[in-house]
């Protein structure tokens, strides 16, 4: 049974009277009660509500009266006796009640002065304005409210209560005052709303609330423009459509966990002073977030922004904000978003953070600790003029690029890096880091480069270093300023055709100290094999070494690999089979030669370590001897000219025993003793041992001339076997040297 008062006298109605009996009667019973509330209003006073409260006391009007008569004035009245502007009211209770009129004319109460209001469970029905009025309490709990609400200007004393209030029509609460706590939980607005300029003293609460207007296609639905919050802002899961927060102050936090905006919402200008809480919020339609100011923390962790699709136009921005506490983006999901100048002055968080179109953080300013680890760039992704004062991660991050093929798919040129930066294992398409300036070590350790790099750097500190280790590079380039040159450790990494050069010409002297080569692949690449011939007049001034690295001053890098020789060998077999590769033999066979050299010094430690096997150290031993034997006669094979005099020169070797050595070493050319050398007689002693010698060497035996002692036969007999060896490398060297 529900309660219905009409004109002082009450009635009952059979049935469960509430909100939806309206809808469900029929049009007479609707017809009814209209006549019904005509008649009851006959007896109603509505002047009554003209009065001031001294007017009414002193009449002995009651508020019951008061309230009856605005029923029947809002139920009946025509447009005069609906305009109640400036009139003060006592409590009006229109809880259960369905307020309809004979017309839309709506109830004016512009500028009037009402204890409270309270409808819940009601259903509105006719226009109501409030613009410049004073209310006390205002209550709609679970009340359909089917036309406007109109309160530009209005101000609510006490609290506002509207739980699960359907709002049909346009509410405008535009410049109004909230004293108190403000509470739309779970509230529909159906149509547009207006709280721009709008004062919220005591805490608002909107949680699960939803703002959807339809009535203007192309304007904002709901917009807070301007509004203040001084107290807590709660909009949690509140759903919205086109939404506008320009200009908005949140003196306390603001609470938007998972709020879903599916029109364009912007927050453009916003002050937050407290927490900015946007965790797991959906932005589907366009965002702003330019100009915030966000002097709180920030958590955007596991937001969305789709945006609307439209090709030049950013579909979140967040430029030239400035977040003064921590900013935390993991998890959250972006399509074109432009951070361009924004300042992050505490640590900022993009862990696992998806850009599925272009990322622009050109001229931003991160204070405190980036982390982007494991992010993905799906598009390009603009780092341009940033700055990292303090240490970034891009751990595990992938930019894949693509999106503009005429420009670089992650560029950082022009940055500044303060302190360390983590790219390890990092995958890039293309990059660009010229002009960019370190101060702390670069780890790219694990990093792959599947088109190209350009790397230009200049050290802040002198101990600027950029770490390479097992990264591969298929094609770029990498660039000396003219001054404070960055060191690169490329220990295990693969390089592709990746230029090394320097600014200055005269410095191609240094380049290479510059890089250390320490394993490094050079043929990884089918078709981009490093290219060392553009290097020559550095490898001939420095021996033809690679493995040399200019240390970092004072610095004691924690390298991969140390330069053992058997390192130092592998290194240098891999350098002669890039160069090979490119069909560069000159530059191939030095480093053959220098991998020979570390060869030897590697069976030599083998030979001095007394653990090692006896057998093992034998074997070891003779390696290092032939290896220093191919040296010495004939450079592994690049040194044709000193083969060529040593085959020539090899019998003269013998000379000195044939004619000094005595009887074991006489031949029939005779011997001297040393002070007869030099005498007539001497030098045709000399010169018949010579011949000996080399009849010997050349195996031509033209039998006048032999040896007579056991020694001199055995020496003759080595001299034919030197001879085919030394025959054998000459044709080996000049087989060699044909091939550059």
């Amino acid at each position: 049974m529900t309660e219905r008062r009409h004109g002082g006298a009450d009635e009952t109605s059979g049935g469960d009277a509430g909100p939806d009996d309206a809808d469900a009667g029929s049009a007479s019973t609707a017809a009814e009660v209209i006549r019904a509330d005509r008649a009851a209003t006959e007896g109603v006073d509505a002047s009554v509500l003209h009065l001031s409260p001294a007017e009414r006391e002193e009449r002995g009007i009651t508020d019951d009266e008061v309230r009856d008569a605005f029923l029947a004035v809002a139920r009946n009245g025509d447009a005069d006796q609906k305009d109640l502007r400036g009139v003060t009211l006592p409590a009006l209770d229109l809880d259960r009640q369905t307020v309809e009129g004979t017309d839309r004319h709506p109830i004016d109460l512009r500028d009037a002065t009402i204890e409270s209001l309270s409808a819940t469970f009601a259903t509105i029905r006719l226009p109501i304005r409030l613009e410049g009025a004073t209310v006390g309490d205002l209550t709609f709990d679970e009340s359909h409210v089917e036309e406007a609400l109109l309160a530009d200007g209005a101000t609510v004393t006490g609290d506002v209560s509207a739980f699960e209030t359907e709002f049909a029509g346009d509410v405008e609460f535009a410049d109004a005052t909230f004293e108190g706590r403000f509470d739309v939980d779970e509230s529909t607005f159906a149509n547009d709303v207006s709280f721009d300029g709008a004062t919220f003293a005591g805490e608002v609460e909107a949680r699960a609330a939803e703002f959807y207007g339809d009535s203007n296609l192309l304007d904002d639905n709901t917009s807070f423009t301007g509004a203040a919050f001084e107290a807590r802002a709660d909009f949690r899961q509140a759903e919205f459509g086109f939404t506008h927060f320009e200009r908005a102050t949140f003196a306390a936090e603001a609470d938007f966990q998972e709020a879903a905006f599916d029109g364009d919402a912007e927050f453009d200008e916003v002050v937050f002073e407290g927490f900015a809480d946007f965790d797991e919020a959906r932005f589907d339609g366009d965002t702003g977030f330019a100009d915030v100011d966000f002097r709180g923390d920030a958590d955007f962790r596991g937001a969305s922004f789709s945006g609307r699709e439209r090709a030049l136009d950013e579909d979140a921005t967040f430029a030239r904000s400035t977040f003064a506490g921590e900013a935390d983006f993991q998890h959250a999901r972006f399509r074109y978003v432009t951070f361009e100048a924004v300042m992050f002055s505490g640590q900022v968080h993009f862990e696992e953070a998806r850009f599925t179109a272009d990322a622009d953080f050109p001229d931003t300013r991160f204070a405190g600790e980036a982390d982007f680890d494991e992010s993905r760039f799906h598009e390009d992704a603009d780092f341009s003029a940033a700055e990292f004062a303090d240490r970034c991660v891009f751990r595990g991050a992938e930019f894949t690029g693509g999106a503009n093929f005429l420009e670089d798919d992650l560029s950082f040129e022009g940055a500044h890096f303060g302190d360390d930066a983590d790219f390890h294992n990092a995958e890039i398409t293309s990059a660009n880091f010229e002009d960019t300036s370190f101060g702390g070590q670069i780890d790219f350790s694990g990093a792959v480069f599947t088109d190209r790099i350009d790397f230009e750097a200049t050290q802040v500190a002198e101990d600027a270093f950029v770490d390479f280790t097992r990264a591969k590079i298929k094609s770029g380039r990498i660039a000396q300023p003219a001054e404070k040159w960055v060191r690169y450790d490329l220990t295990l990494a693969s390089l592709g055709d990746v230029e090394l050069v320097a600014a200055a010409d005269g410095d191609y002297r240094r380049l290479l100290d510059f890089f250390r080569f320490c394993r490094t692949e050079f043929t990884e690449f089918d078709g981009h094999e490093f290219d060392f011939s553009g290097h020559r007049q550095y490898l001939d001034r420095n021996a033809w070494a690679i493995h040399e690295f200019h240390e970092p001053p004072g610095a004691d890098p924690d390298y991969a690999l140390e330069m053992t020789p058997e390192v130092i060998e592998t290194t240098y077999l891999k350098a002669k089979q890039s160069a090979a590769a490119v069909g560069d033999m000159k530059v191939a066979g030095e480093f053959r030669v220098k991998r020979q050299q570390f060869s030897r010094k590697e069976n030599l430690s083998v030979v001095r370590d007394s653990s090692a096997p006896l057998w093992t150290r034998v074997k070891n031993l003779g390696r290092a001897t032939e290896n220093y034997f191919l040296g010495i006669t004939c450079g592994h094979g690049m040194r044709p000219i000193r083969i060529g005099f040593a085959f020539v020169l090899a019998p003269l070797l013998y000379v000195p025993f044939y004619a000094f050595g005595g009887g074991p070493f006489r031949t029939a050319a005779g011997q001297l003793s040393v002070g007869a050398a030099l005498t007539p007689e001497g030098l045709a002693t000399l010169f018949d041992v010579a011949r000996f010698s080399y009849v010997s060497y050349t195996t031509i035996g033209y039998g006048f001339l032999g040896p007579e002692g056991r020694a001199a036969e055995v020496f003759a007999a080595s001299e034919a076997y030197l001879s085919v060896v030394l025959s054998a490398l000459l044709v080996y060297a000049l087989v060699k040297r044909s091939e550059m």
